[in-house]
């Protein structure tokens, strides 16, 4: 099983310096009580790419967020995390106006690419001064790389943000670009609508590699090349020819930190995720007395929690989770009273009105469910707003009877692999209820794979999740968390890592 010493090894037999550019930051500054603090965001990619940052030493160059983290950082934007250790590395922040970050982050990013990469049934917008924002936000991008590169250097610009950065930097010697494209590719039948399609492309293949989490993405980026750009392409080993350049393009999913994992989830760890989402629950006062505490042990423990953790978002299937928890009570009534619902909806992109809408039909069928099926001392559905840590995550997976990930379309979704991993600690644990179009599933064989669309199917399979024997969770389990060990980060960054090199003519050890 690959660790974080085998890629810290990788680095310096390789001898190349790393420079990672993401919209998202590895950590995010906050400030309390005149004291700021640092502290690793929910969001999956950057708990992906924050080890490797640590491993080689590198410089991460990212969009900077918050006042707390302005602050935080020096006159050019930069702090050294993890300062006089063997994995401290270069944080550098990029600021922009808030005009920018709604054209560049809120509007071109996921007004027009998002919807258009998820089939979601949601009409991407286009917007030509979207799209101007977004070449001035990606060439700042590009310009932040190019001050820090120097010779042997693997350039990693990570996502959907940033596909026009590889064609903007000046390459050195020994220099390698890879570029990761985290959510799904769509059919070329799709792409094709898109005004600035030819200008993303040519973007994208100035990188030596391009990776993404699913074959059918791989074969959609292909398709879209044959058929949008006179490239000559061999598809044996998909490479692709433009322009004289060579791009070499193949699917890697991303795995994660199983380690890390399983160090925060302790048995005994103190349940401050429950004891505060269970006040909010059940009526009890912030200053919770001994006996508050017992009635929120008695929460838990009295009703069977099916779980999910999403962000409030049009792509993770959230009405038809919904429709189909409705199925579920319908159908199967002996559960009214001792199974509840949990969402945890981490806020998301507040600004755009499709989020709006999706919020407001979101919590309305909850309280119609509520409403349909509530009795005085229960009710089916809790909808809880907010993001938390990931520990207090992590020990929720660990309590949870089942986890239901039911997105519509995803590049891969760490919520399920967390889960899992989480839930490989307890003697107990819960059921992955998983949607066949999660990235992810390719890895989770063992979840009770489901069509999201279909209610009833997801309805029958949190049936069949809570009269699982024992027996059969455990060794369903326990199956996945060993496949998770094996396709962990770390051996995902080298195979990364290994392929920009190799593509870019750069032999790798």
């Amino acid at each position: 099983m690959p660790n974080f010493t085998d890629l810290q090894e990788f680095f310096s037999q390789n001898n190349i310096h790393l420079i990672i550019a993401a919209d998202a930051e590895p950590v995010t500054s906050k400030k309390l009580k005149n004291k700021i603090t640092e502290q690793i965001p929910a969001g999956g990619v950057a708990v992906a790419l924050n080890p490797t940052a640590k491993a080689g030493n590198g410089v991460y160059i990212a969009r900077g967020k918050t006042e707390a983290d302005k602050e935080a950082a020096d006159q050019n934007g930069e702090v050294i995390l993890n300062p006089n250790t063997v994995s401290s590395y270069l944080l550098k922040r990029l600021f922009f106006t808030e005009e920018e970050t709604d054209a560049y982050y809120l509007g071109f990013s996921n007004q027009t690419l998002w919807p258009l990469s998820h089939v979601c049934y949601q009409r991407p917008e286009f917007r030509r001064d979207w799209f101007e924002t977004y070449k001035k936000v990606n060439q700042r991008f590009a310009d932040a790389i190019q001050e820090k590169l120097q010779d042997n250097t693997v350039v990693w610009v990570n996502d959907y943000q940033l596909s026009l950065v590889p064609s903007l930097i000046k390459k050195k010697k020994n220099t390698a670009i890879g570029f990761f494209w985290h959510i799904p590719w769509p059919t070329w039948e799709i792409f094709r609508i898109l005004p600035q399609k030819q200008e993303i492309l040519e973007g994208m293949l100035a990188a030596d590699f391009i990776g993404f989490h699913r074959g059918y993405h791989v074969r959609n980026f292909i398709e879209t090349i044959s058929r949008e750009l006179e490239a000559r392409i061999d598809r044996e080993t998909n490479t692709i020819y433009y322009k004289n350049h060579k791009t070499t393009v193949k699917n890697l999913p991303m795995g994660i930190d199983t380690d890390v994992i399983e160090a925060t989830v302790a048995p005994e760890a103190p349940d401050t995720i429950i004891t505060a989402i269970a006040r909010a629950l059940l009526g009890i006062e912030k200053e919770t007395t001994e006996e508050g505490e017992r009635d929120i042990d008695k929460f838990f423990k009295q009703n069977k929690v099916v779980l999910g953790v999403d962000r409030l978002d049009y792509t993770k299937g959230l009405r038809t989770r919904l429709k189909s928890l409705d199925i579920f009570f319908d159908h199967y009534p002996q559960h009214i009273g001792n199974v509840s619902y949990m969402g945890i909806l981490a806020p998301s992109r507040e600004k755009i009105p499709a989020y709006q809408q999706l919020k407001k039909e979101v919590f309305q069928l909850a309280k119609d469910i509520n409403d349909k099926y509530k009795t005085p001392t229960w009710q089916p559905i809790h909808l809880v707003s907010g993001v938390y840590s990931r520990d207090e995550i992590l020990n929720m997976y660990r309590k949870a009877a089942i986890c239901l990930v039911t997105p519509l379309d995803d590049g891969m979704n760490l919520v399920s692999k967390e889960f899992i991993t989480a839930a490989a600690l307890s003697d107990n644990p819960g059921v992955l209820v998983l949607s066949r179009f999660a990235g992810s599933a390719i890895d989770l064989t063992e979840a009770l794979i489901v069509n999201p669309y279909d209610t009833k199917e997801v309805a029958e399979a949190i049936q069949k999740g809570l009269t699982m024997t024992k027996e059969e969770r455990i060794e369903r389990t326990q199956k996945m968390s060993k496949v998770l060990k094996e396709r962990n980060v770390y051996g995902w960054a080298v195979r990364f890592l290994r392929n920009t090199m190799d593509a870019a003519g750069i032999i790798s050890l």
